[in-house]
């Protein structure tokens, strides 16, 4: 699909557009070049767009490049040339660089990333031109705010991680909590379990032991037998004598 002939009105068409972060706002004076760094969010092949919006009008696409295994040349929109704006795309970040700004490049630029079948608007910079006409006593240089706004995306990053992690941080405390109180639970059961076990064993010996003695004694009572009174009867004997 080329995103590069698309209008802004035909992107809100085509689905919701999202702002992604809050503006950076740049003050910089005219006939300086400019830098302007927006991250690159793509994890696929797909389109970056860089977009202006100036007070009362819709985002305008001004120059478009296809980022991936086989990138294609930025193509520049809406009357701006490769004479005043250059658009370049690494891993990381996306520049914006605009050579010679005067008072009519002020505006809000958008890094626009084409993803799913929507536009998502994201590293919002306003960028003031301020008109010099006394340049003796100003000393005008070339100023690559990239830096600048690259410590601005790194402070933002390293402020999402902190919040990121004051909100993960009870996640994994509860789900750690979670996980020991189940370890003991099932220390417990088995604990439990071990005891009924011993004390199951304790009772098969106390009632093997109580058969025993019953059949001893069961036993013994067999054995036993009647005894009788015996006496002992004399003999009547006859004693004869002879003569």
């Amino acid at each position: 699909m080329n995103l590069s002939g698309l209008h802004p009105l035909m992107l809100f068409l085509m689905g919701i557009i999202f702002v992604k972060h809050a503006a950076f706002m740049e003050t910089v004076y005219s006939g300086t070049n400019v830098s302007l760094l927006c991250s690159n969010i793509l994890k696929e092949s797909s389109y970056l767009a860089w977009f202006k919006q100036t007070d009362d009008s819709l985002p305008l696409c001004i120059v478009t490049q296809y980022v991936g295994l086989n990138p294609a040349d930025s193509t520049y929109l809406n009357g701006f040339q490769k004479t005043r704006i250059e658009m370049s795309v690494n891993a990381t970040f996306s520049t914006l660089r605009i050579i010679s700004v005067d008072v009519s490049d002020s505006g809000t630029f958008y890094c626009g990333s084409f993803i799913r079948n929507h536009m998502k608007f994201h590293d919002q910079i306003q960028l003031v031109v301020v008109n010099v006409t006394n340049r003796s006593n100003i000393e005008i240089a070339n100023t690559d705010y990239g830096t600048t706004e690259e410590t601005s995306c790194h402070f933002f990053y390293m402020l999402t991680l902190i919040s990121s992690g004051f909100i993960l941080l009870p996640t994994v405390f509860a789900i750690v909590v979670l996980i020991k109180l189940k370890k003991l639970k099932k220390k417990k059961k088995e604990v439990k379990h071990s005891k009924n076990k011993k004390m199951n064993k304790q009772l098969q010996h106390k009632e093997q032991d109580e058969d025993l003695n019953y059949a001893a004694l069961n036993l013994d009572k067999k054995s036993r037998r009647p005894v009788r009174s015996m006496r002992t009867v004399e003999p009547n004997v006859v004693y004869a004598a002879t003569r």
